[in-house]
């Protein structure tokens, strides 16, 4: 009981050095607001461990995972990412000869700008 105690500390003392760390990296203000969002969502699934393990519940989350309800959703979005990767190829395909196209109906002319005298 003991050893698995200490365990969980050291994955806890583990995880929040890890979390502050990649703040103090990340340069922009406003990915901030996120991985702090994120990072508590994991911190809450890390500090309720023990109390589902003490309820007998220890493996909910790796049944949760192993559910064939989980996998079925997971080779819908696996489907789903394929399909719009190959649209996105096509509709890239279909205005490339517009992106290309280079005529005076799409160009912007300018005449000549002087300063000063």
């Amino acid at each position: 009981m003991f050893s698995y105690l200490y365990e969980w500390i050291m994955k806890l003392s583990f995880y929040m050095v890890m979390v502050t760390m990649v703040l103090h990296v990340v340069p922009n203000s406003d990915y901030k607001r996120y991985i702090r969002f994120f990072t508590g969502l994991v911190l809450t699934v890390m500090l309720t461990d023990p109390f589902f393990r003490l309820l007998g519940m220890g493996q909910l989350w790796q049944n949760l995972y192993e559910s064939p309800v989980y996998r079925e959703q997971v080779e819908k979005m696996e489907e789903g990412a394929q399909y719009l990767k190959e649209m996105s190829k096509d509709v890239e395909k279909e205005f490339e000869d517009v992106w290309l196209k280079d005529d005076d109906s799409t160009s912007i002319g300018v005449d000549e700008i002087k300063i000063g005298r």
